[in-house]
Parts: structure tokens; sequence; C-alpha cells
């Protein structure tokens, strides 16, 4: 193999005298960061993570935000630090999984007295999925699918988390999915969107009525974190005919009160 010489231009390249391993070093360190957060059991802190790196505080914030912008570490309202949902591997088999388990019995509950579909969805940095289903027993029925991605401004389970995030990841989600009619009835204007979203937050759960497939409905309530933070919602789907008098009450009634005890657990 022939050598090769690389030039570096004044102020992009390497400094006289400078550590080529510098890199390499940066790379370890975040990579270690990876490892404490992986085997940790709850959120560490930055003076935490500093001590594990044998770090400055200055130099781990820099790579935890470098890990965070890339998803690779998630922050949380109380400036604490876990796996992001880029890792593989990493929501399912941790923080997702743990939420599938501690909602199972109210999914199974709702999923028994409606004889609907049953979902769960969660926040996954700049996306929304579904993580568990149970579909209902009736023939004709709204269906859902593990791994789906939510559009955050129709569906009742992109709009109960979405609107509960700060205001530029609810920009992200949005530029993330795209902005577009997915039927006839789905709101694209960005003001009705926020507008609608102010709703989700002032009555505690959203409402999809022919927004994402047309005849079907579905109304999901969030779930609360410890710090009232908002990353999963939980919802029931139904055919838009049999979303009338009686269900059109009992149906967010039964949500809301499924996801406020799914809350509770979650912040024991």
């Amino acid at each position: 193999m022939a050598a090769t010489t690389t030039t570096h231009p004044p102020g992009t390249g390497l400094r006289s005298g400078a550590d080529p391993r510098v890199s390499s070093r940066a790379l370890a360190k975040g990579l270690e960061i990876l490892d404490v957060l992986a085997s940790a059991s709850e959120p560490q802190s930055l003076a935490d993570l500093a001590a594990a790196l044998r770090l400055g505080k200055p130099s781990a914030l820099r790579l935890l935000q470098t890990l965070a912008s890339l998803h690779y570490v998630h922050k949380d309202s109380d400036g604490n630090y876990s796996r992001g949902s880029r890792l593989p591997g990493a929501p399912a088999s941790h923080w997702a999984e743990n939420l599938v388990l501690l909602a199972s019995h109210d999914l199974a509950q709702l999923n028994h007295d409606l004889a609907e579909t049953v979902s769960l969805a969660a926040l996954f940095g700049d996306h929304v999925r579904v993580i568990q289903t149970l579909e209902s027993s009736q023939n004709i029925r709204m269906s859902n699918y593990l791994n789906r991605i939510l559009p955050p401004y129709a569906s009742s389970l992109g709009k109960a988390i979405t609107a509960f995030q700060p205001a530029d990841q609810i920009q992200q989600l949005i530029q993330v999915f795209g902005l577009y009619k997915i039927t006839e009835n789905t709101i694209t204007d960005p003001m009705r969107i926020r507008e609608d979203l102010a709703q989700v937050r002032e009555r505690g759960y959203a409402c999809e009525l022919e927004e994402t497939v047309l005849g079907g409905c579905c109304i999901g309530a969030p779930i609360m974190e410890r710090d009232g933070s908002v990353r999963a919602a939980v919802s029931v789907s139904l055919p838009f005919a049999r979303y009338t008098g009686r269900m059109q009450q009992l149906i967010p009634e039964r949500v809301a009160e499924a996801a406020a005890r799914i809350s509770k657990r979650r912040r024991r």
C-alpha cells in the first residue's frame, strides 16, 4: 500500500505538538459513559459520571452533550442521564420493557372490559413508537402493530406524548415524521396543531377522530414519570361507528384512569 501524506488547513487540523490520540481518547471516554449507564439501575448525575470517568465536570458534560444530541444518551428534566434510544436493544431491554410489565395488567383489563384494541407507545428520542398492543376480539376492529412509528400530530398516542414535550422537541418530532395529510381529517396547519396539543394538556387525554384511518378513532392518555415528564401513553382504538353515546364518555374516563394507575406505579 502506498504511503500518503495528509495536510491540514489552518484551524481545521491537528495543532503542532497536539497528541494525535486525543480523538481516540474522547471516543474511549464516550464508550465508558455508555458502559456506566448500561450497568446503572437508575439515571446518573453529571457529578457521578464525571467521578466514574475520572474527568472534570466540563469535560464530562461536553461528551454527554454530544452523546445526547445523537440520542445515545437521554437527559431527563432533573438533569440526570440514562441510556438513549439509539443504542441497539436499549429500549426493549430496559426502560420500555419495564414499562410494558408495569402496564400489562391495566392493558389487559381495558382490552377485556371494552372489547377494543388497546395499545401502549413510548417516546424514543425523535419519534413515538408502539411497544405493546392487544387486539380487539371483535370481527370489525381497529388494529395496531408493534414498532409502528406514530404521527405525533395525528394519532392519539402521538398527541398524548407530544403535547407534554418542550416546544423544540415538539418541532423535532413533527419534522422527523413529516407533516402531511394522512386522511382528509388530518390537521396539518401548525397553529391548529398547537391548539389541539394545548387541549390535550388541558383535558388530560387526546382524541383522534378519523385523522389516521377513515372510519377509525382512538383515545389516548399520557403516562407520567416520577419527575412529571411524559414518555409514554396508553390508548383504546375502535371503529368510529361504535364511538357513540355512552362510549364517548366511558372510553376517555377508562383510558385516563388506566394511565393514572400506570403513572402511579412508575413513580414508586
